[in-house]
């Protein structure tokens, strides 16, 4: 279990600059330093621990997970904890639809994994050259929406968003199909829409290693 000390060791308690904060995050935070606010870390550690018990029942029920940070330092992150493992994620681009729309968008992830094993098997040389090129353009845009993703056959169980501010959308989309929701929510959030909310730093990759570390272990 994480403590105190860890979470400050780790950056968690640093926000954002006092202008840029929403007030409904009043209640997580714990004051304010050279024109920043610094988050309630007991809170922070309060609302992790809680988010890492429903994050193991949803595991228990065989439920899986969704992470989301298309951020440069979340996305940094995805990569290196979820890549080549067993946890889906989106650390490029969200695409829209994605759960509100999941079958039509299942179709797009097909056609994605048919023409990405064209290319690795070598039938995609039946094709002229200037269709080759054409095929690798398109394989290239799909790769970024929908790599993370290809193996999720089902809607996910529940949505972890790494920056509840820059992945609104995919809060938003969960929340209308009812998949709740765990999410890092930094001084200039809106904790809104967000069963498990963590208030934490949501800008130092140092910060977002530890809590995303901390939120897979409670998935093992």
């Amino acid at each position: 279990m994480a403590t105190i000390k860890d979470l400050f060791k780790n950056l968690i308690h640093i926000g954002q600059r006092t202008e840029r904060w929403n007030p409904k995050m009043n209640v997580f935070l714990h004051g304010k330093k050279n024109g920043v606010h610094i988050l309630n870390l007991e809170k922070t550690l309060e609302k992790l621990e809680e988010a890492k018990k429903f994050l193991a029942a949803t595991k228990l029920k065989n439920g899986k997970v969704l992470f989301v940070g298309t951020k440069p330092q979340s996305a940094l992150v995805l990569r290196e904890k979820l890549e080549g493992g067993n946890q889906f994620f989106v650390d490029e681009k969200w695409a829209p639809g994605l759960l509100t729309n999941f079958n039509e968008l299942r179709k797009r992830v097909d056609y994605y994994l048919n023409l990405k094993s064209q290319f690795e098997s070598g039938e995609i040389k039946k094709y002229t050259k200037k269709e080759i090129a054409r095929f690798k353009k398109e394989l290239g845009k799909l790769d970024i929406a929908y790599h993370g993703v290809a193996e999720m056959r089902k809607k996910p169980a529940v949505l972890v968003v790494l920056d509840a501010v820059v992945d609104r959308l995919a809060i938003e989309e969960a929340n209308r199909v009812k998949i709740p929701v765990v999410a890092l929510v930094d001084s200039n959030a809106d904790p809104d829409g967000i069963a498990y909310p963590i208030p934490a730093n949501d800008d130092a990759v140092k910060s977002i290693r530890f809590l995303v570390g901390e939120l897979l272990d409670s998935l093992k």
